[in-house]
């Protein structure tokens, strides 16, 4: 009797192991690489800050040039995503993302960390398209919604810890917060090694794009992808200048501490991920044009308020709320850009392009901006450009509502 229920009891172990799948990687990976992505991008500006005396110019540029040379991999790589596993694609981009910000501290020249930083974002271009067409692949609806959503909260839980780590860090060294970054890059890499041989279910998983038989079908993409990736550029030009140039403002103008500069940061990343959270188990912004377009004005509005308030629990606050509605417009490009899709990684690859497209062109607009004018330029600039982008928008959801894909 007792030798049967330890019988029974490993083969309900054995069947849980078998059944444990990629999300077993997917979700553990992202958050990982979010913390060591935080970790490395607010750390690079205090970095360049400290060591170089870099202007704010400077600083965006270099933000700027880590998002083109990811847009630069998304395009030019992008035919891999079809052909090789998502597994291997991630093991080599967080190897070489582990190399590439490792060396950052030792060199002297800000030349050569542009390069090491423009390769760095290149190689990132293989972590993140390639594991989001995985995670989607084969579901559709309400389970879509509810696998990004886990998704969404495990990389924005990575972005609310490293602000904070970030400026704690690098309070101690300048060069801490990379060499931090670097590690977990390097950890991410030998924890998805592991589980190839360790779980069962990852190593069975040998889907590509072009094994699943992904042929184009009319007739099933919603063209509300349109509009929402028009919102989710926007409000990455935003996220652009409140990762980049915000710091900068808030220790200069502000003479805020790198420590709360980091809480400000945390928060703002705290309110995303509980975002995604509520987004996922609702559906109220499915296929629907008014959510989408509120959230932008509101976000425009939140850019005039800030240039005109000083107060660490003030700005904490409008932070927080702009973490909410750019949860809501990442959420809207990344659901209406894979749904009835069965090119998962090429819209994945979109999604990414164009949120980098956003992320330069508000670090590098903004810094110059910034070093030029004022943070309360910059915040008019934003804001004009995501009312623009809202009309654009309306424009969309009006020709999207004559074919009946839109209420």
């Amino acid at each position: 009797m007792k030798l049967g229920y330890i019988s029974q009891r490993r083969q309900l172990i054995k069947s849980f192991h078998a059944g444990i799948g990629k999300t077993a990687v997917i979700f553990p990976s992202a958050f990982l690489a979010a913390v060591g992505m935080g970790l490395i991008g607010l750390g690079m500006v205090f970095y360049m800050r400290d060591v170089f005396k870099a202007p704010a110019g400077v600083i965006g540029l270099l933000a700027a040039l880590w998002s083109f040379s990811y847009i630069l991999g998304c395009i030019f790589i992008r035919p891999l995503f079809d052909r090789i596993l998502p597994r291997y694609a991630m093991i080599i981009a967080t190897f070489c993302m582990f190399v590439l910000t490792l060396f950052i501290p030792f060199v002297n020249s800000v030349v050569w960390i542009y390069a090491l930083y423009g390769l760095f974002g290149f190689a990132t271009s293989l972590f993140w398209p390639p594991m989001m067409a995985w995670l989607s692949r084969r579901i559709e609806g309400a389970e879509l919604s509810k696998a990004i959503s886990r998704f969404n909260f495990f990389w924005s839980a990575g972005l609310i810890i490293s602000p904070f780590l970030a400026g704690w860090l690098s309070e101690r060294a300048a060069g801490l917060p990379l060499y931090c970054g670097s590690s977990l890059f390097l950890l991410t890499s030998f924890m998805i090694g592991g589980a190839i041989f360790v779980l069962p279910g990852v190593r069975k998983d040998r889907e590509t794009e072009l094994s699943a038989g992904n042929k184009k079908r009319n007739g099933e993409d919603t063209p509300i992808r349109y509009p929402a990736w028009v919102g989710i550029y926007t409000a990455w030009v935003v996220v652009a200048v409140i990762a980049i140039i915000f710091p900068i403002y808030a220790r200069d103008d502000l003479a805020m501490s790198k420590s709360t500069i980091g809480l400000l940061l945390l928060l703002r990343a705290l309110f995303m991920t509980i975002g995604f959270v509520v987004l996922g188990r609702m559906t109220f912004w499915h296929f629907k044009s008014l959510p989408m377009l509120s959230g932008q004005v509101c976000l425009a509005v939140l850019l005039i308020l800030m240039v005109y308030v000083g107060s660490p629990l003030l700005l904490g606050f409008i932070l927080a709320v702009m973490g909410l509605l750019v949860a809501l417009s990442y959420s809207n490009s990344i659901f209406h850009g894979v749904s009835g899709s069965v090119n998962r990684a090429s819209r994945m690859a979109v999604h990414e392009v164009l949120l980098s497209a956003g992320l330069i062109s508000g670090s590098s607009i903004g810094g110059m901006l910034y070093q030029r004018y004022s943070m309360s330029t910059v915040c008019w600039f934003c804001s004009a450009l995501v009312l623009s982008g809202v009309i654009v928008q309306a424009g969309l959801f009006l020709r999207a509502r004559k074919s009946g894909a839109v209420v």
